[in-house]
């Protein structure tokens, strides 16, 4: 079963920040032999009237097709060992796939979900929302619908579909209450509260009440407010949500792995699976099929294929199938592919973004290479940051301030991974849940000196010994915080243009430095080409019939990057396109 990055002992700040170093370095390994396969004159089949569904790819500028774009074999029907009849059948059961399989059987249809794995598959519970219960109960002030789309795009170059961001703003909000309806739950009234039991399932406000000093209108990257956090792991909603579509009539089955989609003509009226023991399945449906069955991060040549340059960052992914491999292997993109349906257009978006320490997090302070030089504007997203870093040398970075950190926090921007609030001493107990919640934004003394001795904050007298410590050039770093302490005085950033609110001197002992070392990477976002009612397309861009895709298996949400200004908007989209996608399947559109 998928727990939180804390219940395996890595914690999620430690994967994407500071303890990724290690984690890169052991996948290294996995990487080094990924290349593609060699060029293939295989061509891409239709399929047969009764058989495993074919596809087709558009056209590629080379000539070289990768071996995942050629179907198998036509599966033998003499090896079905069980057939089963629904009018909707469901394929992976992640966070999209459990709200799909929901839907489609409170709409009426009769539903079955597979999944290879053998149980739900679940990570965090960070939720990006707009206009919930939840908002309207504790008075959360939130952008306008367009505003959020309009900065989503900008950042992403325009190249997502605004009519699915629309949809998503639209119904994100309500789709959250009634995700989380399914479950008894305490709300947590702002982000310093203690949860009354916390082993129990409670939904906690991030940045809420929002730092007074931090005013989303006016950043050169705003983080708009509103997510919540689904605590102490997400599996409470995830296994609420499957109960409550077994209430309504819905099958699901583990440890059950689709194979192939079956077509009649041009339209997709089944899939082939296989059981445990090896059994082939096969589930006949009469309204659709819908492929919710992750990313393909773990597919060395989906992955080099696809999107090379992610292949420099390390995936983890802790779920495995019943055969102990990653789940996150391109399963539903092969299969849509065989089927007639495409790969919406890149490039795609890895999602690798820094967090930094507990203490500090990313707060935009002096950040310097291992050359002791600057190298970026610093106030940015965590995804931006990360960008920037990976490509200094060794992918490797420092962040340096003094001792006047507490007083400066409170004018750091209230964003994913930023910390805003200095806790004193006195109130450390009454603030426990929220130092600890790295999310919150919260510091305090004890925590910033338990990593002082961990090792993730050094410190130093002088400069010159802090250069010692992180090992980078005395006399280059020392001249570094010379310009910078200038500009910082002067109130105006010259070199990299930071706002001067955040550009403070760094001149009073004792000195730190965070290292960032090298983010892993959680997810590759990019899918099947789909329309506003999750319909798989082809390359006319018109729909597969029968066949329909949700989660990380569509296309449309997230491109170039992965964008922070909406924490949690992976695990939002995935709610309400799964839903989207059931209500629809079930529709028979």
């Amino acid at each position: 079963m998928k727990k939180d990055f804390a219940d395996k002992g890595l914690s999620r700040r430690a994967f994407l920040g500071l303890g990724a170093t290690a984690a890169v370095a052991a996948g290294a390994a996995g990487l080094a032999g990924c290349a593609p396969a060699a060029k293939e004159e295989a061509k891409v089949g239709g399929g047969a009237a009764e058989g495993a569904a074919g596809g087709s790819t558009a056209g590629s500028p080379t000539e070289f097709v990768p071996s995942f774009l050629n179907a198998p074999a036509a599966v033998d029907e003499s090896k079905v060992k069980e057939t089963i009849d629904v009018d909707v059948c469901v394929v992976g059961l992640g966070l999209a796939g459990i709200c799909a399989l929901r839907e489609a059987a409170e709409a009426g249809a009769t539903t079955i979900g597979l999944e290879k794995s053998p149980d739900l598959g679940y990570r965090s519970g960070e939720f990006g929302t707009f206009g919930s219960q939840i908002h309207q109960q504790l008075g959360i002030e939130q952008p306008e619908p367009q505003e959020v789309v309009n900065e989503l795009m900008r950042v992403m170059g325009n190249r997502p579909n605004a009519r699915l961001l629309n949809y998503w703003i639209a119904n994100s909000g309500k789709d959250l209450d009634w995700y989380i309806g399914s479950a008894e739950h305490e709300l947590l009234k702002s982000d310093h509260d203690t949860p009354t039991d916390p082993e129990k399932p409670y939904v906690f406000p991030e940045r809420s009440p929002v730092n007074e000093n931090y005013d989303w209108r006016k950043e050169n990257y705003p983080c708009f407010p509103g997510m919540v956090h689904l605590l102490p792991d997400h599996g409470w909603a995830m296994r609420g949500t499957l109960e409550a579509a077994q209430a309504a009539g819905a099958e699901a089955r583990f440890n059950v792995k689709g194979e192939q989609l079956i077509k009649q003509g041009d339209k997709v009226v089944g899939i082939y699976a296989t059981a445990e023991n090896g059994d082939v399945v096969r589930v006949n449906t009469k309204k659709g099929v819908i492929l919710s069955c992750g990313d393909m991060s773990s597919d060395t040549e989906m992955l080099t294929y696809y999107a090379p340059q992610a292949t420099k960052y390390a995936c983890f992914f802790s779920t495995m199938d019943k055969d102990g491999k990653p789940v996150n292997t391109g399963d539903g993109h092969k299969m849509a592919l065989w089927a007639g349906a495409v790969m919406e257009d890149g490039p795609y978006a890895p999602m690798t973004h820094s967090l930094g320490t507990n203490s500090i997090g990313i707060d935009p302070y002096l950040m310097v290479n291992q050359d002791g030089e600057r190298f970026a504007n610093e106030d940015v997203g965590a995804q931006e940051l990360q960008n920037a870093i990976k490509r200094q040398k060794s992918g490797v970075s420092y962040q340096v301030f003094d001792s006047k950190w507490k007083e400066q926090l409170s004018v750091m921007p209230q964003c994913f991974g930023g910390v805003t609030h200095y806790v004193p001493p006195e109130q450390e107990a009454e603030y426990a849940h929220a130092i600890n919640h790295f999310a919150a934004g919260y510091a305090s003394d004890t925590y910033f000196q338990g990593e002082i001795k961990a090792g993730s904050i050094l410190q130093a007298d002088s400069i010159e010994k802090l250069a010692e410590a992180i090992k980078v050039p005395a006399a280059t770093l020392k001249g570094t915080v010379v310009r910078y302490n200038e500009l910082a005085h002067a109130g105006s950033d010259a070199d990299f243009s930071k706002t001067p609110a955040r550009l403070f001197p760094v001149e009073t002992p004792p000195f730190y430095a965070a290292p960032f070392g090298d983010s892993g990477m959680l997810v590759l976002i990019g899918g099947i080409d789909c329309d506003v009612e999750c319909r798989a397309l082809n390359e006319s861009k018109e729909p597969v019939e029968g066949l329909f895709v949700a989660g990380n298996t569509m296309g449309g949400r997230f491109l170039v990057d992965y964008p922070v200004t909406v924490a949690g908007a992976s695990h939002s989209m995935a709610m309400s396109f799964g839903r989207l996608a059931g209500r629809c399947a079930a529709a028979g559109k």
